[in-house]
């Protein structure tokens, strides 16, 4: 059933599935599927090796399990449809299924993401549905590592890496704009360093309209209080300045190694979010380039009427910076 790189070739693994069997992708000897609970790991009783549970929904073969969520799970797949390509399918947990509002959010977010396909530096949903008991969101599948894991594992980026990161980031918000949409969820989990060097956003569980941000007045707030900005937890509207701030506090995480707020209670960050303190104090700039110290300044202002207004002129900014350090 395998072949390079533990994937399984699509159509005999489906059809395999179809006759109610898996087979062990260690010793590659067949088990039947009868009370076997898929999705989860077992001993093989050939090899006595653990592995996983694999589980067919719709067109789709999911083989590994590769990250998780409160709404639910994210696994390896492979389909016939498409033949050449590593697949990435989110499913609903259980409990998560029990809200109709989880269930509308996770199609929406397909929805939404599909529209902006056409950007290199976005994954963007291909499909989703209901099938064999799931509901499912699917997507190309990245390799590569995000930027919260790769920050755990190195502490801080280079200048260099982070400015060039940035650039990716701006030009995927930018064709989000473009499109009518502002993204709201800018952080370290939302984005994946792939293979090739770029930066690629992930979830659009959070991204609406320009014209629902800017009129935006919920009561609830989403999304990371270390990123979020000010005007959210205002209950005021955002647009593209909103973005801008996210992706400057993500810029000193990246920087740093450390978020711009340490408070460990949500209250205590929001007073701190809106109390007016601003990131060119000495000892936050300390260890930062003079240039990118003021242009993360301009970014994170607490008033929006104060940061810089479009993407395009931070772009330029961070191209500066990059000339500058050579």
């Amino acid at each position: 059933m395998s072949s390079e790189n533990n994937i399984p070739e699509a159509g005999k693994a489906i059809q395999l599935w179809d006759q109610g069997q898996i087979a062990c992708p260690i010793c590659s000897k067949t088990l039947q599927l009868a009370n076997i609970v898929p999705l989860q790991m077992m001993p093989c009783p050939h090899c006595e090796k653990m592995f996983f549970i694999p589980k067919k929904v719709g067109p789709y073969f999911l083989y590994e399990p590769c990250g998780s969520g409160g709404m639910g799970s994210v696994y390896k797949a492979v389909s016939e449809d498409y033949p050449d390509q590593t697949l990435a399918l989110k499913v609903l947990s259980r409990q998560a299924r029990q809200s109709a509002a989880n269930i509308h959010a996770l199609l929406n977010e397909a929805r939404v993401s599909a529209l902006f396909a056409d950007s290199d530096f976005i994954i963007s949903c291909i499909d989703s549905g209901f099938a064999d008991d799931e509901y499912y969101a699917a997507m190309p599948f990245v390799e590569g590592e995000r930027l919260d894991k790769r920050l755990d594992r190195l502490g801080q980026l280079a200048e260099k890496n982070v400015l060039l990161m940035t650039l990716h980031i701006l030009a995927a918000e930018q064709h989000i704009y473009r499109m009518g949409y502002l993204y709201r969820d800018l952080k370290p989990e939302n984005i994946i360093l792939n293979k090739y060097g770029y930066a690629v956003l992930l979830d659009f569980g959070l991204c609406i309209t320009r014209d629902e941000a800017a009129h935006n007045e919920d009561e609830f707030i989403s999304g990371s209080p270390y990123y979020i900005p000010p005007e959210r937890l205002l209950g005021h509207g955002e647009n593209a300045s909103s973005e801008i701030y996210s992706l400057g506090m993500v810029m000193y995480h990246a920087l740093t190694g450390r978020t711009f707020f340490d408070a460990n209670e949500v209250e205590a960050l929001a007073r701190r979010h809106v109390s007016g303190l601003r990131i060119n104090s000495a000892t936050k700039m300390k260890d930062l380039r003079s240039s990118i110290g003021i242009l993360l300044d301009a970014m994170v202002r607490q008033e929006p009427k104060e940061r810089p207004q479009d993407f395009l002129y931070v772009a330029d900014s961070v191209k500066a910076i990059l000339q500058e350090i050579g």
